[in-house]
């Protein structure tokens, strides 16, 4: 198999192929151990049901790597640009690489993203921050009580 961005192409070809409503999160091979970790997202949420469908869709890939499928979890960190504009609408915390107002981290929603950086709610205040200035974004939830 050959480099990350083909693998990561394999996976995203196979499963959208089946199931284009599934987001292919991320894709990390670890050679050395033989291991494969995909991570998936789909409106909804992931079930283990899910998992296992992906891991079936995945087959042609079982021969080389050992599967492991999950999702990215509730408070997932987002790294690309998708990711962002994935999670327009939901809360998060960011650790910043410069201060905005004084600040090295801040914590808002998500108000719009592109390829070159995104807009952030905070305190009332919109903060347009591109993606160099971020230096990790981390979604966040909130417990209701269901009463």
């Amino acid at each position: 198999m050959g480099d990350a961005t083909d693998i990561q192409a394999t996976v995203e070809e196979l499963v959208h192929a089946a199931r284009p409503d599934i987001y292919v999160w991320d894709v990390t091979a670890d050679p050395g151990h033989g291991a494969l970790r995909v991570m998936i997202d789909v409106e909804g949420g992931v079930s283990l049901d899910l998992c296992e469908e992906v891991t079936h869709l995945l087959a042609p890939l079982r021969e080389e790597w050992a599967l492991e499928v999950s999702s990215p979890g509730l408070d997932r960190s987002l790294a690309r640009p998708d990711h962002y504009a994935r999670s327009i609408g939901r809360e998060c915390q960011m650790v910043l690489r410069r201060p905005v107002d004084g600040r090295d981290a801040l914590t808002g929603v998500i108000r719009a993203a592109d390829e070159a950086g995104c807009t952030l709610e905070s305190d009332g205040a919109r903060h347009e921050l591109p993606y160099a200035d971020i230096k990790k974004t981390t979604l966040t939830w909130k417990l209701v009580n269901a009463r």
